[in-house]
Formats: C-alpha cells, sequence, structure tokens
C-alpha cells in the first residue's frame, strides 16, 4: 500500500505518511535522481523507503560508508545536473560539516536539500544538539515542516529554492515529525529529461591560495539578500491575526502545533495572535516586524535552544519596536530537550496573567498511572552475537585482569553493555572515538589492560582512521570489532562486510579484518562468538599479545533480528531450546549473568524459556552447568 502511494501520480488523492514516508513522496514529485545517506533515527527510513520504489522510479540510491561521503557524492552528482538530496540524523551532520562548508562556497547546480533529522530530547542518540545554530554558521537557508504534509510539500519547494539560489538548503525534521503520521495530498510526479554533464569552473576548486575562498565568501554573503527575500515570500510563512490581540505565539515547525492545540485547548485563539515560520534561519524580517509592530508581547515556542527567541529579540530591537519576547531564555529557563504542552501553557500563564486549569497530562490519576508503569533497563536483542562475546570476555578478563581493564565503547546496539550483567564499557563519546580513547590511555600508561568495542558499521563510518593511529604510534590495546553484518540499531542495513548494497545486489564484500592486515596489524584473529570456547580462546591470546601495535579481534555471527526475519520471509522455523525444569537448580547464570531477555524466572525460582522470543543461538546451553539447557524434542 505504502509502495502504491509512492508511486501514484493520482494528483489531489490524500494518502496517510508519516514525515519520513512524505519526505521520500516529496523528493519524487520534485524530480530527484540521486540519493544517499547514513542510518541513523529518526531519518533511517527515509532511504529505507525511498529504496522501495528507487529502481521503477530510475532514481540511485545508496547507503554511503557516513555522512560526509554521502553529502559529497550528492553534492557532486547534483553539480553533474541531477536533482538530489542527502537525509543524516542530527549528529551526521557534525560528520558532514567539513565539506558542507565549502559546497556553501562553490555552490551547486541542480536543487540539492539537505534533510537532517533532529532529536530533541536525545531518545535516539547519544546528545541533543541545536543544529539550528549550523545553518546560521553555513549561510545556508534551513527550512522546518511543522508536519508531515507540510514535510512533502517543503520538500519540493526547497528542491526549486535551491535550484534558484544554487545552493544546497537544509530540511530540519524533528524526531516528532519525522515518525508522525498525516494526512498527505499527493502533487504531480516531475519526470525530469536532464543531461548529466559536468562544466568546469574554478568556483569548485575551494582554497585559500590566492584568496580565492576569501571571494568565494564574499559571494556567499552577497546572496543572502536573495535568500532573504525567499523566505520572506515563502507560501510556508502562516499569519492568523485578527488585529484586536495584545499578545502573540511565534513558532517554527512541531512546537507550532503545540501551541495551537494549546490556545484551544483552554478557548484563547482571540486572545493571541499566530506566526508559523517556514524557516528558523533566515527569518523574514518585514513579516516579523509587521506581526510584532502592535502586539506588547510574543511567546517563542521552540525546542531546545532560545535560538528563535534571541533572533527575533535581535530583529525587533533593530527595528525599534517595543515588543516584549518571551521564550525557553525567560522566567524559570528550560534549556533542553523537546517542548512540551505543559510548558506551552506555563510560558501563556506568565504573559496572560491568568492561572489556567491543570491540563489532563499534569492531573494526579495520570501521575498514579505512571508510577504503575515498569522500568527496564536497556538490553540486547535474544540471541544477539553481541551478547555472547561480552560474555566470553567477562569472564576472560575477571580471570586474567580482575579489575584491571578499561572499556572503551562506541555508538551501536552494543553500548548495552554498560548496563547489568556486563558493564564492559566505561566510556562512549560519538562515532569512532573508541579507537581515539583507547590510543589515549594505552599512549598514557595507565596501569589496565585498554579495549576499545567497536560494531562493524561503526568501524567503516569512523573508526579506522583510530586504528590506524594505533598502528602508526605503537598503541597497545585490544580492539574488539562486533560485526553482525548490519546496522543493527537502526533496522538492519547492510554493513559492508555482507557484501550486499542498499539495493539487494551483491558486491564486494570488505572485512574489518583484511583492513586491519592491509594497515600492519600483527595480531588479527576472527572467531564465532557463539562457540564460547572459541571465543574465550580468542580474548586469553589478545590479551597475553604484547605488541607492537594493538590486538585486533572480530567476532562475528549475523544479527539474531536479522536471522530470524530471513527465516520468517522463508517460512523456516527457527530451532528453539527450553528448560529441563528437573534438572534447573535456580543458580541464575543464564538469568542474572548471561541476561538473554528470552530466559525468565518461573515458578520455584528455577529458569524458563520463552518459545516465542528464542531465536536457537544455543548459547545459554553452552554456560548451564547442571545441563539444563537442551534443543526442543532432544
Amino acid at each position: 500500500m505504502l509502495k502504491g502511494s509512492l508511486l501514484s501520480n493520482e494528483k489531489g488523492k490524500r494518502v496517510i505518511l508519516s514525515g519520513n514516508e512524505a519526505i521520500v513522496r516529496g523528493a519524487i514529485e520534485a524530480g530527484v535522481r540521486f540519493a544517499t545517506s547514513y542510518p541513523g533515527n529518526p531519518c533511517t527510513e527515509i532511504l529505507d523507503t525511498l529504496l522501495l520504489v528507487s529502481k521503477e522510479l530510475g532514481i540511485y540510491a545508496e547507503w554511503s560508508i557516513n555522512e560526509m561521503v554521502a553529502l559529497e557524492a550528492a553534492s557532486a552528482a547534483s553539480i553533474a545536473g541531477l536533482r538530489s538530496f542527502v537525509a543524516m540524523k542530527h549528529v551526521g551532520l557534525n560528520w558532514a560539516l567539513d565539506p558542507l562548508m565549502c559546497i556553501n562556497l562553490s555552490g551547486i547546480e541542480a536543487g540539492m536539500l539537505v534533510v537532517v533529522g533532529d532529536d530533541p530530547q536525545s531518545r535516539a542518540s547519544q546528545n541533543e544538539e541545536d543544529i539550528r545554530f549550523l545553518a546560521s554558521m553555513s549561510e545556508l537557508p534551513m527550512l522546518e515542516p511543522s508536519g508531515p504534509a507540510e514535510a512533502k510539500d517543503m520538500f519540493v519547494w526547497g528542491i526549486e529554492v535551491s535550484e534558484r539560489i544554487k545552493l544546497p538548503v537544509l530540511l530540519r525534521s524533528a524526531q516528532r515529525v519525522s515518525h508522525g503520521l498525516e494526512d498527505v495530498v499527493l502533487g504531480e510526479i516531475i519526470q525530469p529529461n536532464v543531461k548529466v554533464e559536468f562544466k568546469k569552473n574554478e568556483k569548485y576548486i575551494v582554497a585559500g591560495a590566492g584568496g580565492r575562498s576569501v571571494r568565494l565568501h564574499e559571494g556567499l554573503h552577497k546572496k543572502q539578500e536573495l535568500i532573504e527575500s525567499i523566505i520572506e515570500r515563502s507560501p510556508f510563512n502562516k499569519v492568523i491575526k485578527h488585529g484586536r490581540e495584545k499578545w502573540g505565539i511565534i513558532s517554527a515547525g512541531i512546537g507550532y502545533g503545540i501551541a495551537v492545540e494549546a490556545l484551544k485547548y483552554y478557548n484563547m485563539e482571540d486572545k493571541f495572535a499566530t506566526f508559523k515560520l517556514a524557516a528558523p534561519h533566515p527569518l523574514p524580517k518585514k513579516l516579523l516586524r509587521d506581526f510584532c509592530s502592535d502586539l506588547e508581547a510574543v511567546i517563542v515556542v521552540e525546542d531546545v535552544e532560545p535560538y528563535l527567541q534571541h533572533n527575533i529579540r535581535a530583529v525587533l530591537a533593530e527595528e525599534g519596536i517595543n515588543c516584549k519576547v518571551y521564550g525557553r531564555g525567560s522566567f524559570n529557563p528550560k534549556l533542553v530537550g523537546e517542548v512540551t504542552f505543559n510548558e506551552v501553557v506555563s510560558l501563556i500563564e506568565k504573559v496572560g496573567g491568568e492561572k489556567l486549569f491543570s491540563p489532563a497530562s499534569s492531573r494526579s490519576h495520570v501521575a498514579r498511572f505512571r508510577q504503575m508503569l515498569i522500568s527496564r533497563p536497556l538490553t540486547m536483542c535474544s540471541g544477539c552475537p553481541h551478547r555472547a562475546t561480552f560474555y566470553a570476555m567477562r569472564k576472560v578478563v575477571n580471570k586474567m585482569l580482575k579489575d584491571k581493564a578499561i572499556f572503551c565503547g562506541d555508538i551501536g546496539c552494543y553500548s548495552f553493555a554498560s548496563q547489568p550483567p556486563f558493564q564492559l564499557i566505561d566510556l562512549k563519546l560519538s562515532m569512532g572515538a573508541s579507537m581515539g580513547l583507547a590510543c589515549g590511555f594505552a599512549k598514557s600508561k595507565v596501569d589496565s589492560k585498554v579495549f576499545a568495542i567497536i560494531g562493524d558499521s561503526t568501524f567503516f563510518h569512523a573508526g579506522i582512521p583510530g586504528l590506524v593511529n594505533a598502528v602508526y604510534n605503537d598503541a597497545r590495546f585490544v580492539a574488539v570489532i562486533l560485526d553482525n553484518l548490519v546496522v543493527g540499531m537502526t533496522g538492519q542495513q547492510p554493513s559492508p562486510s555482507m557484501g550486499v548494497s542498499a539495493n539487494g545486489a551483491n558486491t564486494t564484500s570488505i572485512l574489518p579484518e583484511n583492513i586491519a592486515q592491509a594497515i600492519g596489524v600483527k595480531f588479527v584473529k576472527t572467531f564465532n562468538p557463539l562457540d564460547l570456547k572459541e571465543a574465550e580462546r580468542a580474548f586469553e591470546e589478545a590479551i597475553n599479545y604484547q605488541g607492537p601495535g594493538p590486538a585486533m579481534l572480530v567476532s562475528r555471527a549475523p544479527c539474531a533480528v536479522y536471522v530470524t526475519r530471513k527465516a520468517r520471509t522463508r517460512g523456516e522455523r527457527l530451532l528453539k531450546y527450553t528448560i529441563l525444569e528437573d534438572k534447573c537448580t535456580g543458580c541464575g547464570i543464564c538469568t542474572q549473568q548471561f541476561g538473554c531477555p528470552a530466559i525468565i524466572i518461573g515458578e520455584n525460582n528455577k529458569a524458563k524459556i520463552d518459545g516465542d522470543d528464542c531465536t536457537g543461538c544455543g548459547v545459554c546451553a553452552q554456560i548451564c552447568p547442571y545441563r539444563a539447557i537442551v534443543k526442543e524434542g532432544s
């Protein structure tokens, strides 16, 4: 059904789409022919969705090795005449910032959007940050849809704007827009007839020599007036004002919907004028001046930092308009996380001077229900090969090193090893940081064995430079590559080690151990983590290795969720395990030391396997000292 909606050319047809799906439909309507991405919540589903129809539509789509490469590839396609887009999460834009700060100088040709999934509240990321500041720094326009329907239409308009200004346009889609659902009206699908051609021009050589980059920067400044005039006339700016209001609310993106909901809830729509901004950068100064000129005060509703509040205040001060600007930086400042309904209500109370009754979400019975919810620790899936790796690692480390070990973790589902029962992650920062951290600890001569723990996709994304650094500088630590062949946390997209491309075609399998050997790592060993004895021997050998350089272990077994999905697709039944109650003593090794979610505590404190959750990995049978865990039917 989704595929049909994406391919439909019935202009005016209404379909329900998520924000990510709507962005893909916008790309199709805009005639995009080149798309790149690196998986990361909240925007992973953008390329996943496009891949459903990319072959039929003749759109090239790839999972790039990281966001920097994805941006560079999409930029080249645009320069060659193909409308393109690149999708990444907010921290991915950090990775892509280096080329972005040059592409904004050189410019592009065909329309190009940089879609950034932002994550206020850090629900699926290592941190939250406000990417709107990067729009100001790069001097590129940033559009911000308030819902899926607007995301689709903004994409189409944004491609046209990009083509007019010959610069990339940023599209910020917050978590709740990306994953929200809305009624979307389909537009016409454009079938572009373009000639792919690179026209050589020295502007594409961004270099400081001879002052070239300074001249390009000057040209970027000169474009700002054109960009501001386009944003000023954007059809996505929306002002509702009757002329009798004393106060106003200004917002962009998902915050606008929350603000409108609050006004409707308290029947205060006639007391507040509203202004929905099409873009947090640049601001439409003339519209802001006209909106605020006869108001006593405005409330700015936004996530994370008071970015809009400070910039709107500056615009009004510059225009000499005496209108107070309230928001996250006012009263009791909350400068983190998502904006909430209650926060908007609090601001309305402060500005309007009227105490409002509590919304349902803050009433006592709701609080009681919330207290009834069980808090569960984050953990790896049933049958996850990473759990077996960490079990073997913990066992060997306890035997050989006691507490003389430092574990540098990385970004991926294996980071859950920081939780009980393993607690094998002491540090976790950004993509690929495990290798650099391990280098630093090793060269600092800490009185502990140092481990760098990193997944296959993260290794290819950002870990290779750190490993090269370790070999070059003779940093002696144990690098553990957890290779489950996919990008597990984001939905089992293929990793280079699988040898399958984004569209399912067979391609070259690139293995971490081959890269390690090529750059001079002397100790490289690959093992199957589902064979615990083999895994333990590998860890013992790596710990005993004295150099030169790091020892590298590659723990390879496919992601359990990927295996389960493939089996279900083929109609196959996975092998299951069961526990013999008469042999189980309730020792707790399988439940407390191994911690597989498929193993629960049943009657008489004895273990029991949930047959629906078991994937048949068989590791639990290897760790049971009483041989109480056996294959079903044996």
